[in-house]
Formats: structure tokens, sequence, C-alpha cells
């Protein structure tokens, strides 16, 4: 195996996630994996990832593990995949904002939008599509879908660029695979108010506006 940790990422990385990038790359070296890091930020996701694929299918790489870099993983998150054995699988893992839904889906549909798993079944499962918080692939499906539809993850009308890339490889024939037993933090952010949070969000408006 030869393997590419791609990792599309904004202007700044959470220190829980130079943690566990630090933590699984000790581990990939104490195991002897052949593998290359590569972080591409400063553009939109969809581009990075497509640049990352193209980096995978041209430098001939076996495998990609896809990271996001608000992700928080066990050092051991390659070898959790791997032992679900398929080509194509993904951890599981829920949103960052309000809500938290899952990021695993049952179906996807143009109109009337996603299904999400809600509750996890305790083997591997199949999946309509997934985030891609952490998602581990065989280079060659990245090939076929750049081959057939000449991106991989420009974003579709109401599909971001993860479900769209998910959409053009299921139409292909691949199958998506979700591992219950790997999952993942998702690093987020709340806004925190003193406890009579009302009443100081008033009085704070009420002294900006009295100073404008």
């Amino acid at each position: 195996m030869r393997l590419l940790l791609a990792i599309p990422s904004g202007d700044f990385m959470p220190v829980q996630f130079v943690k566990s990038l630090t933590g699984l790359e000790r581990k990939l070296d104490r195991d002897g994996v052949n593998y290359e890091e590569c972080i591409i930020d400063g553009t939109l996701v969809y581009m990075a990832r497509d640049k990352l694929a193209s980096k995978a299918v041209n430098d001939g790489f076996s495998h990609v593990l896809w990271l996001d870099s608000d992700m928080v993983f066990s050092p051991n998150l390659l070898e959790d995949l791997m032992m679900c054995k398929k080509s194509f699988v993904s951890c599981c893992y829920n949103g960052r904002r309000p809500g938290y839904h899952s990021c695993i889906f049952k179906s996807i549909d143009l109109i009337k939008g996603v299904e999400r798993f809600e509750e996890y079944p305790r083997e591997p499962f199949r999946i309509a599509a997934c985030g891609f918080g952490a998602v581990f692939m065989e280079t060659e499906i990245l090939r076929a879908v750049m081959l057939n539809f000449k991106t991989a993850f420009t974003p579709e009308t109401n599909l971001g660029e993860d479900i769209a890339f998910c959409k053009r490889a299921r139409d292909l024939g691949f199958e998506i695979w979700a591992e219950p037993n790997c999952r993942l933090g998702h690093v987020g952010h709340l806004v925190l108010y003193p406890q009579d949070h009302d009443k100081w969000k008033q009085e704070m408006l009420e002294a900006v506006n009295g100073r404008a």
C-alpha cells in the first residue's frame, strides 16, 4: 500500500486536529506504512479536494485517507478503517453546528434532500453518502470518477462536494460503507453568555447603539 493523507484545510487548524494527526503519523511510522501527507489550503474546499484527488491518481498512490482539519481521531484510525475490508469506507461522526446531526446518509435526493442515520448498526453497513471527515478509499475509485465525470468533487445543485462525489461513485457501481466502531470527534464553536444572557445581550446592544 502507498497511502496519501489528503487534508484540505482553511487558514488554521485546531490544536485537537494537529495532536490527532501527529499521533496517527507516529503510529504509521511505527507500523512501517508507506505514506505521504499533503495539505492544501487557501482555496475552496472542493478545489482542494480535486487537487488532492489528482495528486493521488497522478503520483501513483494506491489508497487515500481523507481527513478534514477539524476532526479528532485515534492513532489507530487507519487500522480501524482497514478492518472493514472495503474499498470505500467512512468513520461515523456528527456535524459541528447546532442540531449536530449525523454525517452518514441513508439516501440522497436532489428534490427531497438527504436522510441521515441517527443510530448506527453494530457492524459495518452500506450507506448512500458520507461527509469526508475521515474516509479511506482505493485510488482507483477517484480515477474512475474523474475519468467519467471530468471532476471528482465539484458540487452539484443542492449537494455539497463530498455528497456529490459519493453520488458519482455510486452511479459507477461503487459501494460506500461506514464503520460504526470508528467514531470521530468534530471540533465546533459555541457562543457563551453569562447566566442572565438575555438581559446582558440587551444591555450590550443598548450600549453599542448608544455609542453609535
